[in-house]
């Protein structure tokens, strides 16, 4: 990888973008400009072309450009301002930790105070690993920022916090989950990174998922269907809202008025209305799906099943001809159903309105990146493709998972049926 100087970089106001084919594409304002071109022709010893960009835009790229070393710069110059959210290299320290955390595929950003230091941790491919550690004193302009950028109240930090902010990158959009918790030692946040579809055209509907065959015609038959209850299940970050986002993308661009109900909104769904949850102000997802239901919807995504009377007006709705989405959480396919009837809901009318239920859970593969590990119960409560133990064995016979890995994310649910099996 190249290293630049950022101060280089400064003064020329102009920053690489991309490497093409091994050739450099350089962010100028005049793309045209043959001096500043040629500088970076014998900088980087590669063949370079201009593209046209903004003053701003230039300056943002050159604090977020992979090719300088502007981690250990800004570690440097942090030591040397002011204890300010508002300092320029905290407001670069914070650009930086997002953009790193995107180049190397993380999902999550954990920040936590320790005795001595401010720690950073990325999650990627479901595992936490150790990226650097800032001194203690930068832990309170780092969370402000973080907090004045997802529209948090700063004042009080003894309570725990949530919001959101989309954050542009240099290759991508993401929506930036926060939430902060008080902790022994100060605060500790944790960034949920979620991928804007906008930036994905390539990764668009069910067929980006790689379930089975036989699970993908099964899902779009239930999705395609004009009335009825699907559930997906699965504990958090299982990937239950991505799997019903991929759905709704494969029938959005029909004539038809599609609504979610979220708490927050985590992707931008191009075509629907999404509406977020806010049950501190007592708009919760039972009041929201009352409302929604006067909005004359076909299909309604509801975020989570989280109590008997949003059970009800959802079952309700999927009797009256409307095709509702909804997510529980439970272990198993089977476990949601049983969920259903734990808060109050009739066997019954449970079994009239359903369409099918997934439960789902992420697992690593051998050569790096996740998949989903699926079952898929069909209105008659049969698999209709085996159970989930089922579907990991046939990865780990293909060799895409280990066995390790199954345990792992899954525990001890499958064990005996392990025994029996190897």
């Amino acid at each position: 990888m190249y290293q630049l100087d950022r101060k280089w970089l400064k003064s020329l106001v102009a920053c690489p973008l991309y490497v093409k084919d091994g050739v450099v594409g350089v962010a100028l304002e005049n793309p045209y400009d043959e001096f500043v071109l040629e500088k970076f022709r014998r900088e980087l010893g590669s063949p370079v072309v201009g593209v046209k960009e903004s003053l701003e835009k230039i300056n943002r790229y050159i604090y977020q450009c992979p090719y300088t070393q502007r981690g250990e710069e800004l570690s440097k110059e942090i030591l040397e301002v002011s204890n300010s959210w508002e300092a320029e290299p905290i407001i670069q320290l914070v650009d930086l930790l997002l953009e790193d955390a995107l180049n190397r595929g993380a999902t999550d950003i954990h920040l936590e105070p320790t005795d001595k230091s401010f720690r950073i941790r990325l999650r990627k491919d479901g595992f936490l690993e150790e990226y650097k550690s800032i001194p203690i004193w930068a832990m309170d302009p780092v969370l402000v920022r973080l907090k004045i950028l997802s529209d948090i109240d700063i004042t009080d930090k003894r309570i725990p916090h949530d919001g959101s902010f989309f954050y542009q990158g240099l290759k991508e959009k993401v929506n930036v989950r926060v939430s902060t918790i008080p902790i022994q030692k100060g605060e500790k946040c944790v960034l949920r990174l979620l991928p804007q579809e906008e930036d994905y055209p390539y990764a668009m509907g069910l067929d980006s998922l790689k379930f089975s065959i036989t699970t993908l015609e099964k899902l779009r038959e239930i999705v395609n269907s004009p009335q009825g209850l699907f559930l997906v299940t699965g504990p958090t970050g299982s990937g239950k809202t991505t799997t019903i986002h991929k759905a709704l993308q494969e029938i959005i661009s029909k004539k038809i008025n599609v609504i979610t109900i979220e708490d927050p909104v985590e992707y931008e769904l191009k075509g629907a209305s999404q509406v977020e949850v806010k049950e501190k102000w007592g708009f919760t997802f039972a009041s929201a799906l009352r409302s929604v239901l006067r909005q004359d919807p076909d299909v309604i995504f509801l975020g989570e099943i989280r109590d008997e009377e949003t059970a009800e007006i959802a079952l309700r709705a999927a009797q009256t001809g409307h095709l509702v989405l909804s997510t529980l959480h439970t272990n198993t396919a089977m476990g949601a159903f049983n969920r259903l009837m734990d808060l109050g809901i009739k066997e019954g009318s449970i079994k009239e309105s359903l369409l099918g239920i997934m439960a789902q859970r992420l697992v690593v593969k051998k050569k790096g990146g996740r998949m989903a590990v699926v079952e898929l119960l069909s209105s008659d409560l049969k698999y209709v493709d085996g159970s989930m133990w089922d579907h990991a064995q046939k990865l780990v016979k293909e060799d895409i998972i280990s066995r390790e890995e199954i345990h792992r994310v899954v525990g001890n649910l499958f064990y005996i049926k392990e025994h029996e099996s190897f």
